[in-house]
């Protein structure tokens, strides 16, 4: 770390408990592990203040009436669906203040009938659904959605005091000694994500699908966005940088405790944390959304617009299930009775790997028809 006075390099002072420089002489005091205290918020707030609002192009916040979702739509374009319910909906004619802009975007780049065609293609291998499930058209319409993400990165200086443990040996002679120690470090946190929508945040159907790497993403730019609806962002930047803390970069802050000092396992531990050169990216996120109705329900289905994953909630077949079970206790009475169970146990192995190995076969030539669509896809000649 640099010595914001004279550039050189700050070195731990163990007895004045911080940062000293020995070119200037100029000392930063940190804070103890028992203050349990985390500091950057207003270095923070200061970063954002200049924050961009300006999205390029007008745009109108939409509140559907039957769900609540908050999404903005380009300014001319008066009527569309909610892509959380499918409920039809009409835009207001007043313009949205739409707060901080995204400065970066992953364009779609999975087509609307690619989507389509995986769903149906993968749908067969869901043997436990029921069979006008499986092969019917289920799918309802399918519509696009940009979901809002913050991404952050950090420096962070850790103070810490607790026990650390180091085992020794295996087995019988596995031993494991414990040692109270304390310690700093600096560690750099890269692209923390924290969905910044608070219907989508818990969401495990949709966060199986959404992934992103820097390298996927774009510089903000109106054109992308135009035609596509957005959802505004109802976690704003200050409480993501909340959850972010408290959250996940806690974890990781615990795990480079126990890896900085070598140990394989630790307790009562009590660290301090001091952030700077906190940065954030507002990322726009594509996905496709959609629903099954069968039964009476809605079977939720999601699908990243940029690197093909997807996933969907599936009914089971009780009938399925209740013949399942009723011939499995028919085949154990009948080899009771007729004192087979050897030829019983026999039977079943050899049939459940006869399902298994057709099983396989199938959806390992679906999987490389796939492959094959997708790469000719991407070469141009498909």
């Amino acid at each position: 770390m640099k010595c914001s006075s004279c550039g050189g390099t700050l070195r731990y002072d163990v007895d004045r408990y911080g940062l000293a420089c020995d070119f200037c002489g100029s000392f930063r005091p940190l804070h103890r592990p028992e203050e349990g205290v985390v500091v950057g918020e207003m270095d923070f707030a200061s970063a954002i203040r200049g924050a961009d609002t300006n999205w390029g192009v007008t745009r109108r916040l939409v509140i559907c009436k039957s769900c609540g979702a908050q999404m903005l739509y380009d300014s001319d374009q008066m009527s569309g669906m909610c892509p959380f319910c499918g409920s039809a909906i009409v835009l207001s004619a007043e313009d949205a203040n739409c707060g901080i802009a995204p400065n970066a975007i992953i364009p779609f780049s999975i087509p609307k009938e690619q989507v389509i065609e995986r769903f149906y293609r993968w749908n067969k291998f869901a043997f436990w659904s029921p069979e006008r499930f499986r092969k019917g058209k289920v799918l309802g319409n399918i519509t696009p959605l940009y979901i809002p993400y913050w991404t952050f990165d950090a420096d962070v200086v850790v103070t810490y005091s607790g026990k650390f443990g180091y085992t020794t040996g295996s087995d019988e002679n596995r031993r494991t000694s414990w040692y109270l120690k304390t310690g700093i470090f600096e560690k750099h946190i890269d692209d923390y994500c924290v969905c910044g929508s608070r219907k989508f945040a818990n969401d495990t159907l949709l966060n199986s699908v959404v992934s992103f790497k820097p390298r996927d993403l774009h510089a903000y730019s109106p054109e992308i966005l135009s035609g596509m609806p957005a959802e505004i962002y109802t976690v704003g930047i200050d409480e993501a940088w909340v959850n972010a803390r408290n959250g996940g970069m806690n974890k990781s802050i615990i795990d480079a405790v126990k890896a900085h000092e070598s140990a394989d396992s630790c307790s009562e531990l009590r660290f301090s944390t001091e952030y700077y050169n906190v940065k954030y990216r507002y990322v726009l996120v594509p996905v496709w959304l959609s629903g099954c109705k069968y039964g009476g329900k809605i079977y939720n289905v999601a699908a990243s617009g940029h690197n093909g994953s997807a996933h969907c909630t599936r009914p089971v077949s009780i009938a399925k299930l209740i013949t399942f079970l009723v011939l499995f206790l028919t085949c154990a009475v009948l080899s009771k009775i007729f004192d087979v169970a050897a030829w019983f146990v026999m039977f079943g192995v050899m049939a459940f790997f006869a399902f298994a190995i057709i099983y396989a076969v199938a959806f390992f030539v679906t999987l490389n028809e796939q492959r094959t669509k997708e790469r000719m896809r991407r070469e141009g000649t498909g």
